[in-house]
């Protein structure tokens, strides 16, 4: 009986390390870089044909969940790319779990209508511009671009023109460590011109 206790009291010793060490785990993977690896999610779903091109050209917005896993298969993010809304307000929209690396488990497409007034980008598709500005805030060392890093949770692309009525494409990102929205200016091929933060 006595070796019955010390197993049980063992067991739950490992237990509670397993599910500490667990838990920690969840914890590592900035927002930004789940973000980032979503882009090359969306890009090798598009290659593998399990969804539609549009999800490149005609992307909207990515939003960033951090999910409570309750054990180490569960997802630990889900991030939804959502396409420009069609003529009844709904959009496109496919939801991608991930692990605590940001590695994909699993994705589900959700049919909305067809995308209306959606930019056409002359060089790279809408997925690689945000790609661009998710590279940004990850590698430039801008003190700035730091809560966008740890905190991500949305941004949206759309189509500004500058003094000199050149086509830009402009990256909005909020954070849940900022009261500020983070802009990621970028030309049509892809190069990051300006990136500042704005009061909302």
């Amino acid at each position: 009986m006595k070796n019955v206790k010390s197993l049980l009291l063992s067991l739950s010793f490992v237990t509670l390390a397993s599910s500490s060490l667990f838990a920690a785990d969840t914890a590592t993977t900035a927002l930004g870089k789940v973000a980032e690896l979503a882009c090359h999610r969306l890009e090798r779903l598009v290659t593998l044909e399990k969804i539609d091109g549009t999800f490149l050209s005609k992307l909207s917005s990515l939003q960033v969940v951090k999910l409570q896993p309750t054990k180490p298969t569960d997802p630990s993010f889900k991030v939804v790319a959502s396409q420009y809304a069609g003529a009844d307000g709904s959009s496109n929209q496919v939801d991608m779990m991930m692990d605590t690396a940001g590695k994909a488990i699993a994705q589900t497409v959700k049919a909305g209508a067809a995308a209306q007034d959606a930019p056409v980008w002359s060089d790279v598709d809408a997925a690689s511009l945000v790609e661009n500005s998710l590279h940004y805030i990850l590698e430039a060392n801008n003190p700035e671009a730091k809560p966008f890093i740890s905190g991500l949770i949305s941004l949206k692309i759309r189509q500004v023109k500058n003094e000199q009525g050149e086509i830009r494409a402009r990256v909005e990102m909020l954070s849940q460590d900022s009261a500020k929205t983070f802009e990621v200016t970028l030309k049509e091929d892809g190069t990051v011109e300006s990136a500042n933060t704005v009061n909302p």
